[in-house]
C-alpha cells in the first residue's frame, strides 16, 4: 500500500470531504496532520511549528499539501518527499496585499515548482496559479461527489412549520463574512417583505452564528449545525451561495446534485460550476440577489429548468469516479518522478 500524508492547515472544512473521498482510490492509505488546532489565524500563530514538526516526522510516500497556507508554510519541513499540492479556493492568493503579497507569491511559486502536480479545482485556479509558478505543474481536476440518497421533503419541513407552497431556500456553510450568510438573509427578508413567499433556511455555524440567530423570523430560519443534509436538499429548492471566492464547493455540488437551483456570487470558483443552470449575481449586489430570489419564487418552470440542468452538470461533469482517476494519475505520477517531488524543481 502506498502512504499519503496530508498536510491541511486546520481539522474541519472542505479539506476533510476531500480527503475523505480519496479513500476511495485502491492501492492507498491516507492520513492527515494539521498545522493548527483552530481555523482562527489569530489563534493558529503558536501550534504551526508544533504541527510542521509534527507532520516532518510522519513516514509517507508522498504528501498532499491542502491549500496554498499549508503548501506555503510546510514547504522545508516536508522537502525530501514526492508533493502533490491541492489549490482549494487560492484563499490567500485571492485575498493577500502588499508588501505581503510578494513573500506569499514568491513562497508560492516555489511550492509548485517542487511539486510533481499541483491540482487545481477550477480553470481559473489555474489560470491564477499560471501566473505564480511553473504550468507544467498545474493540472485541472475538479471535486467530485458521489450521488446523495434522495431525502425526506417532509421532514424539514415539518420541522420548520413550512407549507409546501412555499418556496424555501438554503445557504449552507460556515457562517463568516467571506461566505456573505449576513446578505443571503437580507435578501430573503427582503424578497419576504416585498410579497414574495420564500422563506431562507441557515444551515452552518461560524463567528456570525449569533447575528444570524438574531435574524430569526418569518423570511429566516437558523438551522445550526447540520449533519441532515440530504433532508434539508430534499426540503429546498434554491440554494443561496453569496460567497465572495470559493474552490469548488461540495455543498454546491450536492446541493445541485439534488436539484436545487443555484443562485450564487460572480467572484472565483461558483460561476464555473454553475454554468447555465442557475443564476449568477454580482458580488455584494442585494438588490441582485432579492430580485433573484423573487423570480424564481414566482416561476415553478423556470425553477424546474434550472433545477433539472444543474442536477446533469454535476452528474456530467463532477462526479466522483472521475475524480478519484484523475487525482490516481497526480499520485501514480508523483511515485515515477520523485526527484521533482523532493526539491528538484525551481527554487
Amino acid at each position: 500500500m502506498t502512504h499519503v500524508l496530508h498536510v491541511l492547515p486546520h481539522p474541519g472544512g472542505g479539506g476533510e470531504t476531500y480527503v475523505d473521498l480519496l479513500g476511495g482510490i485502491a492501492g492507498y492509505t491516507h492520513e492527515r496532520a494539521y498545522l493548527s488546532g483552530t481555523r482562527s489565524p489569530l489563534l493558529a500563530g503558536p501550534g504551526i511549528l508544533a504541527g510542521l514538526a509534527r507532520a516532518a516526522r510522519t513516514p509517507a510516500d508522498i504528501v498532499h499539501g491542502h491549500g496554498d497556507v499549508a503548501s506555503v508554510l510546510g514547504l522545508a519541513a516536508l522537502a525530501g518527499r514526492p508533493l502533490v499540492i491541492s489549490s482549494h479556493g487560492l484563499h490567500m492568493l485571492r485575498r493577500v496585499r502588499p508588501p505581503v503579497r510578494g513573500l506569499f507569491v514568491a513562497g508560492l511559486s516555489r511550492a509548485i515548482g517542487r511539486s510533481t502536480r499541483t491540482i487545481c479545482e477550477s480553470l481559473a485556479e489555474r489560470d491564477e496559479l499560471a501566473a505564480v509558478g511553473p504550468a507544467d505543474r498545474l493540472v485541472v481536476i475538479p471535486n467530485g461527489i458521489a450521488p446523495r440518497r434522495v431525502g425526506d421533503r417532509r421532514l424539514l419541513r415539518a420541522e420548520l412549520g413550512i407549507d409546501d407552497d412555499v418556496v424555501l431556500g438554503v445557504f449552507v456553510g460556515q457562517l463568516e463574512s467571506r461566505k456573505e450568510p449576513l446578505l443571503a438573509i437580507e435578501a430573503a427578508e427582503r424578497a419576504r417583505a416585498e410579497g414574495t413567499p420564500f422563506v431562507l433556511a441557515v444551515a452552518g455555524d461560524g463567528p456570525q452564528s449569533e447575528e444570524v440567530r438574531s435574524h430569526a423570523g418569518p423570511a429566516v430560519r437558523p438551522l445550526g449545525f447540520r449533519t441532515d443534509l440530504e433532508d434539508i436538499f430534499a426540503a429546498a429548492d434554491i440554494y443561496v451561495a453569496p460567497s465572495r471566492r470559493e474552490g469548488v464547493s461540495y455543498a454546491l455540488l450536492e446541493a445541485m446534485g439534488s436539484g436545487l437551483v443555484p443562485v450564487v456570487a460572480d467572484g472565483p470558483g461558483s460561476p464555473e460550476v454553475v454554468g447555465d443552470a442557475g443564476i449568477v449575481v454580482r458580488a455584494g449586489d442585494l438588490a441582485g440577489f432579492t430580485l433573484a430570489l423573487r423570480r424564481l419564487s414566482g416561476d415553478a418552470g423556470l425553477r424546474g429548468d434550472l433545477g433539472r440542468r444543474a442536477g446533469r452538470r454535476v452528474l456530467d461533469d463532477y462526479g466522483l469516479e472521475r475524480f478519484l482517476r484523475d487525482t490516481r494519475a497526480a499520485y501514480d505520477e508523483a511515485l515515477r518522478a520523485p526527484g521533482r517531488g523532493a526539491g528538484g524543481g525551481p527554487a
